[in-house]
């Protein structure tokens, strides 16, 4: 029987131990994951969620890869073993350039192959602003729980001095771990903070954020929901009815404003935030690769 610190040696090395790096650009380098078959029929690139990495989504690459998908998880950067100052962003459209990098990259190894895209969370704010910005031949895109607007109501007055801090001093970070205890004694924050976004287990997980990033976050939420019918490509909504993180209304406003004809949103009933990695895992698992097969 091992002895517990080779469990944890072993997590880590599984954490740690897996992937390749590449650059979208001269200064940054990305870390990602991969899961391949020996004959896949599709690629699958995945955007994971704020906080979290690639790491987390073996699961689902092991499933998907078991199926003939050939499954790509990218860090982001800022996030896991990506470069870049933790939780930060200076635009949205850094995502949006590094997502292009990479699908070229993914492409390059994979020629002749349709690529859909699946984010989660943040990660689905940035499929839904990269569809609606970029495009770039996807065949489609899940989108698991994506960040449109959060459940909780952020007082304006705490809005706007986000956005003036995010203006004068973009890079300065909130650490969650310190700060949630605190606003979970506060009504309005307490299911916000209420198990879904600790980290705390995972060496790789990012619990603090800039206040530049959730500005571009909000904002980018708000014209991934008003630009909706410039979102063209097929698509298929994940969401939990018990999401205590992002509001499932949201989601239903933007698949009701989709123009496209190919288009399918599903509501897991006392589900939360985290579609991908919860017990019921399997089931969203199921109608992804569902979802994918019929499209391929």
């Amino acid at each position: 029987m091992q002895k517990e610190p080779d469990i944890i040696m072993l997590q880590e090395r599984i954490l740690r131990g897996v992937g390749n790096r590449f650059r979208p650009n001269r200064t940054t380098e990305l870390f990602y994951r991969s899961c391949l078959p020996s004959n896949p029929h599709l690629i699958l690139v995945m955007i994971h969620g704020a906080g979290q990495h690639s790491g987390q989504f073996l699961d689902l690459g092991t499933y998907c890869s078991g199926h003939n998908i050939a499954f790509y998880a990218l860090d982001l950067r800022g996030f896991g073993q990506s470069q870049g100052k933790r939780g930060h962003v200076n635009s949205f459209r850094e995502y949006l350039d590094d997502l292009d990098h990479f699908i070229d990259h993914v492409r390059t190894l994979h020629p002749d192959h349709p690529v859909f895209l699946l984010g989660h969370s943040l990660g689905g704010t940035i499929v839904v602003r990269y569809g609606q910005e970029r495009q770039n031949g996807i065949r489609g895109a899940i989108l698991s729980a994506p960040a449109l607007k959060l459940r909780v109501r952020i007082p304006m007055s705490l809005f706007y001095a986000c956005c003036l801090l995010s203006w004068l001093i973009p890079g300065v970070c909130v650490e969650l771990q310190r700060w949630g205890s605190r606003l979970a004694r506060i009504p309005r924050f307490r299911s916000f903070f209420r198990g879904e976004l600790s980290e705390k287990a995972d060496p790789l997980a990012t619990t603090q954020f800039s206040v530049r990033w959730f500005t571009e976050l909000l904002f980018n939420g708000n014209q991934a929901l008003r630009k909706a019918r410039d979102f063209e490509m097929a698509v298929l909504c994940l969401c939990g009815t018990d999401d205590q993180l992002i509001d499932p209304n949201a989601v239903q406003e933007f698949y009701d404003f989709l123009q496209v004809e190919d288009k399918k949103y599903m509501v897991f009933p006392g589900v939360r935030h985290r579609l991908l990695q919860d017990n019921t895992k399997e089931l969203v698992y199921e109608q992804i690769v569902n979802w994918l097969k019929e499209r391929s």
